[in-house]
């Protein structure tokens, strides 16, 4: 029907309510399945199911509510075409608190690192953090939370939530343990980091030395299929090529392509594959539709490199 309506904005409309429709009542199995035929049996083995819980399906709720909002979405979108020319999308979003993202409820976060709801840590750096949302999914099972963010509207956003905000170009020398002289967190997060950075293998080696020795986890966030691009304004010739590029291969099926993450990036910079799981990456929409979604593996992670930890092992 949409097709033979000749206004572009009830056209629009009429497309988001049958996206709404869609989705409004499904519980999105296909969002959390896997195809072990793809998949190296030593990963299979790793993979922990998830499913659309109460907290993602009132992020999808408030996502519904919110794509109702003609005039902010209006506002948005007359903001945005004007201050594109000096600030990163990214910032934007921070400035205009839109765009917030939804990877995995409490519970999921939870259950990957084998934790109750009773259970604390004393620290978390969470890379990247934006505009803490998703750190606040982790924070319950933390003393202190430490994060990062290159945007500074994002840095304020992070800091009216009550978390740490560290130098993004210092996190990993800002000396914590007075023997070691290095910082040592229980958990590094790292969510949709590794695919938008310039250099992800130094970025690994960093993650590597701030983990606290054996106990320590990363939990690592990746969109699949990879596309790996630098965040740049958009009048300065758009985003960039990274420095580092990821050995990933190219393959449009996503489980190979976590195949050769874990092979060929992961084991050569010494982290262990521990559990692993499949969850949609979502954003908040806009007035022409409701939510976005993406294709993410959560892999937790430990760090194999050191030969004390390989004497243990071996």
């Amino acid at each position: 029907m949409g097709e033979y309506i000749r206004s572009p904005l009830i056209r629009t409309m009429h497309a988001k309510l049958q996206h709404q429709q869609a989705h409004s009542d499904s519980t999105h199995d296909e969002w959390y399945l896997i195809r072990p035929e793809y998949l190296k049996p030593e990963l299979l083995q790793k993979f922990v199911p998830s499913e659309q819980d109460t907290e993602t399906k009132e992020f999808l709720s408030r996502c519904f509510e919110k794509s109702d909002w003609f005039f902010t979405h209006l506002y948005h979108a007359i903001a945005k075409a004007l201050l594109t020319w000096f600030m990163t999308s990214t910032s934007i979003n921070g400035l205009l608190r839109r765009g917030s993202m939804f990877v995995y409820s409490s519970q999921q976060f939870g259950a990957l690192l084998e934790l109750t709801p009773g259970d604390r840590l004393h620290s978390l750096l969470d890379l990247g953090a934006g505009d803490g949302m998703v750190t606040a999914k982790m924070a319950p099972y933390f003393e202190q939370v430490y994060v990062t963010e290159l945007s500074h509207t994002m840095q304020w956003r992070l800091s009216e939530r009550g978390f740490t905000v560290i130098d993004a170009d210092a996190w990993s020398k800002v000396p914590e343990d007075p023997e070691s002289g290095s910082v040592c967190y229980d958990v590094v997060s790292c969510l949709n980091v590794l695919d938008r950075c310039d250099a992800p293998m130094t970025m690994l080696g960093q993650i590597s030395r701030v983990l606290k020795p054996d106990t320590g986890r990363l939990v690592l966030g990746i969109v699949l299929p990879l596309k790996q691009y630098v965040e740049t304004l958009s009048w300065f010739n758009g985003d960039k090529c990274p420095s580092e590029v990821l050995d990933v291969s190219d393959s449009h099926i996503w489980e190979v392509q976590l195949n050769s993450l874990v092979s060929r990036v992961l084991k050569p910079a010494k982290f262990e594959v521990l559990r692993w799981t499949r969850v949609p990456y979502l954003c908040e929409g806009d007035f022409t539709q409701s939510f976005y979604y993406l294709n993410e593996a959560i892999l937790v992670l430990r760090y194999r490199g050191d030969s004390r930890r390989e004497s243990q092992t071996s």
